[in-house]
């Protein structure tokens, strides 16, 4: 299952950026062009199969990939990436056969391994549509990838909302028509917006303005703060998306 997504999504991405400038600036990652994002996506893919997890999504792991391949062109890391990923793919299908420990220490704090794909696969989601954002292209937000990278961003919140104390929250994706509760009591608020924007707006992605025009029923306020995979944090300033 992770490794049919995780192959899918960088074969999307290669397709992408064929033909494209890759000097362009990032907006989300604005210190990265869009050539280190793919730098930074082939590290990952290294990485994992090197099982390389200690310090996962954290800026000191992500910079080190980028870093290490500063000096190859975009051809250069796409064929590095292609050379590799398969490998990674499969030890995503496979990581709980592998006698590692239970838990590394990653952008999260402690993570189980068994987390470990579901992040690779939100992270290549993210940085695909960092990457059509950057070039004003708006396909591919309707993608089943999506829908299922949404439901494990939505379920993530559950250790956020337990250690900031916070009542429940429902939340709801329109178009696949899933919903979780997210809390341990009767729900005192929801909210409701496509996986897309789920997915982003979890993902660091948003503004707190851009958060609250969202579906809500109930006040808004004690959660957006909180809406928000934690190493990342609400946008300031807009995408455009």
């Amino acid at each position: 299952m992770y490794a049919e997504a995780y192959q899918r999504g960088q074969t999307r991405v290669v397709r992408f950026m064929a033909g494209r400038d890759p000097s362009k600036p990032v907006p989300a990652t604005p210190d990265w062009s869009a050539l280190d994002v793919l730098r930074h996506l082939t590290g990952v893919s290294v990485d994992i199969t090197n099982l390389v997890f200690d310090g996962f999504a954290s800026a000191e792991w992500t910079e080190r990939q980028v870093n290490d391949r500063s000096h190859l062109s975009m051809d250069e890391v796409i064929a590095q990436w292609d050379e590799i990923v398969g490998s990674a793919a499969v030890l995503l299908d496979t990581l709980d056969d592998l006698g590692l420990p239970d838990a590394v220490p990653s952008a999260l704090g402690m993570t189980s391994v068994t987390a470990i794909p579901a992040m690779a696969i939100g992270d290549i989601l993210h940085h695909e549509f960092d990457l059509r954002n950057t070039y004003d292209d708006r396909d591919g937000r309707d993608l089943l990838d999506v829908q299922f990278s949404a439901a494990g961003h939505v379920k993530s919140l559950r250790r956020t909302f337990d250690a900031f104390g916070l009542p429940t929250i429902r939340v709801e994706a329109s178009d696949s028509g899933m919903g979780w509760d997210i809390g341990h009591e009767d729900p005192i608020a929801s909210v409701r917006a496509t996986s897309f924007e789920l997915m982003r707006a979890i993902g660091g992605r948003r503004t707190k303005g851009e958060m609250r025009a969202m579906g809500w029923t109930g006040d808004p306020e004690p959660f957006l703060d909180h809406m928000v995979l934690p190493h990342l944090g609400v946008r300031e300033s807009s995408l455009g998306e």
